[in-house]
């Protein structure tokens, strides 16, 4: 694909929601007037607390809780020829999207994902950002809140998200690698820092360390939901 067919690519970019306020409308307002692009707002049945904003570039789905669920049924809602999957509390800009045209038009690769930013002047999240990207270009291995973005055919081809309740991120990345390259790009995603300052950085860090790992050990999805 040439660099100006990939230009001409439509990008869909699927919200998972659950209880997120306004920033779904903060998202719309953003890519309001962007071309080449829709919004899909996969929402979780019962949620009232999450506004649901209007615009022709918005299409909303809603399915049973379940960040993986709600993600599949964004896709198959969806009318791009790539899939962004971006958490609600999460930016990226409307220039970014020509690079990741750019970068999955490139041979061998099926997919990719942004570097990490955490927007907070904290000095523990900050090392934690720049973790999270060192573990992304050496390791190739990024998780949900960097904006994994893939072509739809290799969505299709590899099944989506596994529907289990934690590591769906991961165990979709691992699917993307066994078919082709996953690339770190350069543009950040700037997501919010609510989930480490509600739950303290070093435990929220500590966590993920060890459920990473047990993951890696063949410890079940389901058994690290319920732990």
């Amino acid at each position: 694909m040439t660099a100006g067919a990939s230009a001409k690519s439509r990008v869909s970019i699927i919200i998972p929601t659950l209880c997120e306020g306004d920033n779904p409308a903060r998202l719309a307002r953003i890519f309001s007037e962007t071309d080449g692009v829709e919004l899909v707002l996969a929402l979780a049945e019962g949620d009232c607390a999450t506004r649901i904003p209007g615009g022709a570039h918005i299409k909303t789905v809603t399915t049973s809780k379940g960040r993986a669920r709600q993600m599949n049924a964004g896709a198959r809602s969806s009318s791009g020829d790539i899939l962004l999957f971006l958490h609600a509390d999460t930016v990226i800009t409307p220039e970014s999207l020509d690079n990741v045209r750019e970068t999955l038009s490139r041979p061998g690769v099926v997919g990719g994902a942004y570097r990490l930013k955490i927007v907070s002047p904290r000095l523990s999240l900050k090392i934690v950002s720049a973790g999270a990207n060192l573990r992304s270009r050496f390791l190739c291995m990024p998780y949900g809140d960097q904006a994994i973005f893939v072509k739809r055919e290799v969505f299709e081809n590899v099944g989506g998200y596994e529907d289990i309740p934690i590591m769906e991120d991961v165990r979709f990345v691992e699917a993307l690698r066994k078919i082709g390259k996953v690339v770190l790009m350069e543009d950040y995603a700037e997501t919010s820092p609510r989930r480490w300052e509600k739950e303290g950085v070093a435990i929220a860090t500590a966590r993920n360390i060890t459920l990473i790992a047990l993951h890696k050990l063949g410890v079940n999805p389901n058994r690290l939901a319920g732990w």
